[in-house]
């Protein structure tokens, strides 16, 4: 895994916490619910990056999952902590993070396999 990717992902938790429970913050799109695909897409992309820093240090199968686990647990911490700012609990919003986290880690194995084996993308 790469190493430089770690300051990636502590900059990008950052920002993505900054944008979650900035007070009034609202995303209008072409569509109802824009804000759900973004949702999706921002912890997809948490995801990919934690996996990339490689600050999960289980080998193996077991790696991907707990990557999986450290999204869901991430995602569910993002979305209870948000009325503390002023910011409003939503279930979908909830869901769509917890899709991007899942989505993220069938991203992992498929790149994985088309990359290096198998074993590039369970982090053997």
């Amino acid at each position: 895994m790469q190493p430089e990717l770690r300051a990636w992902f502590v900059f990008y938790t950052a920002l993505l916490l900054t944008a979650t429970h900035w007070p009034g913050l609202t995303v209008e799109g072409p569509v109802d619910r824009t804000d759900l695909i973004i949702h999706m897409c921002a912890f997809g992309l948490w995801t990919m990056l934690l996996f990339g820093a490689g600050l999960i240090r289980v080998r193996g199968r077991w790696g991907l999952v707990w990557t999986a686990v450290a999204g869901l647990c991430f995602a569910v911490l993002d979305e209870t902590t948000q009325p503390l700012f002023s910011r409003v609990f939503d279930l979908w919003d909830l869901a769509a993070d917890c899709l991007g986290v899942l989505l993220a880690v069938v991203l992992i194995v498929i790149y994985g396999r088309i990359a290096g084996g198998a074993r590039l993308a369970l982090g053997e």
